[in-house]
């Protein structure tokens, strides 16, 4: 009886290319799990929040509330997040978003709606990154730390 196998070198290819296989499909499946980074200005966009620089005023006329602001900084704004905390129930609700461009030395203002805003509300500002390719540009929300606190 004559038995046959595979060379050393057919096997040893073979179980080269099976491996390679494998850790491309780990791969493809793992890049799924890590986001991309945006950038701003050739870093990562979370650097940029600390160049940023507004502040915020809050006026109450005719139960409407109108947060005035103003960019200080050298980082043009996207836009602001204004969220209030609910002391009672431990979490933050989302207020109102504006999605108006503030550039360097400029001011604008957001409404708020809500008549059951009061306390102390927080303005998140908002920076626009970009894919490290150029193509894709998306919002950024700076942290708690660059956000400007009010009183309404």
């Amino acid at each position: 009886m004559k038995k046959r196998g595979l060379s050393p070198v057919v096997a040893t290819t073979l179980l080269i290319a099976l491996a390679l296989v494998i850790a491309l499909i780990i791969f493809l499946w793992a890049k799924n799990f890590i986001k991309e980074v945006p950038q701003k200005f050739g870093e990562p966009v979370e650097r940029a929040c600390a160049d940023v620089s507004i502040d915020a005023q809050i006026t109450d006329t005719n139960n409407q509330k109108e947060i005035l602001l103003v960019n200080r900084g050298n980082v043009p704004v996207y836009g602001v997040e204004i969220r209030q905390k609910d002391a009672s129930a431990g979490s933050i609700k989302n207020v109102a978003t504006l999605t108006h461009t503030i550039k360097d030395g400029e001011s604008s203002s957001a409404v708020i709606t809500d008549s059951d805003v009061s306390g102390d509300v927080i303005v998140y500002p908002i920076l626009l990154g970009e894919s490290k390719s150029g193509e894709n540009k998306r919002p950024y929300t700076c942290g708690e730390q660059y956000g400007v606190p009010l009183t309404v």
